[in-house]
C-alpha cells in the first residue's frame, strides 16, 4: 500500500489561505487598537447649576481635549431647553471651561450633548446634570 501526502499545489493554496487569514486578523483586530484615536473631549460635569437671578441658570462644564485640537460647535438639551453658550477651540490636552446658560428649572435631569469638530471629523459627547 503506498502511503500519499498532500498534493504540492493543495499545500500551496493552504499556506497562501493561512497567511491571509493571519494578515486580515491582523489588519482589523490588531492595528485600531494600536493606533492613535484621534481627538477627544473629556467632560467634568458640575455639581449644579449657578443661579443668574434672571430666570436664567449657568452649568459650567470643564472640557479637556485629548489627542488633538476640538471645537465646540454645538450643545443640545434634553428635555428642550434653548441654550446659549460660545463656541470655543481647545487645544490638545489643555482643558477650558464651557458656559451653558439657559432657562433650566430646579432639579430636573438635564442631557447635554455636545457637538466636536476636529480637523475634518466631527463626534458628540453626551452628560447628564441635574440643576
Amino acid at each position: 500500500m503506498k502511503k500519499r501526502g498532500v498534493s504540492p499545489v493543495i499545500a500551496t493554496v493552504l499556506l497562501i489561505a493561512l497567511v491571509t487569514a493571519a494578515a486580515a486578523i491582523v489588519f482589523l483586530v490588531v492595528l485600531p487598537m494600536v493606533q492613535n484615536p484621534g481627538a477627544q473631549a473629556l467632560i467634568t460635569t458640575p455639581n449644579g447649576a449657578i443661579d443668574n437671578g434672571n430666570g436664567t441658570m449657568t452649568f459650567n462644564f470643564q472640557i479637556k481635549a485629548t489627542g488633538g485640537d476640538i471645537t465646540v460647535t454645538d450643545v443640545t438639551v434634553s428635555p428642550t431647553v434653548t441654550v446659549s453658550f460660545t463656541a470655543i477651540t481647545i487645544s490638545a490636552e489643555s482643558t477650558q471651561t464651557v458656559q451653558v446658560w439657559g432657562a433650566f428649572t430646579d432639579n430636573t435631569e438635564y442631557t447635554f450633548t455636545f457637538t466636536f469638530t476636529s480637523g475634518d471629523s466631527s463626534f458628540t459627547e453626551t452628560v447628564s446634570v441635574t440643576a
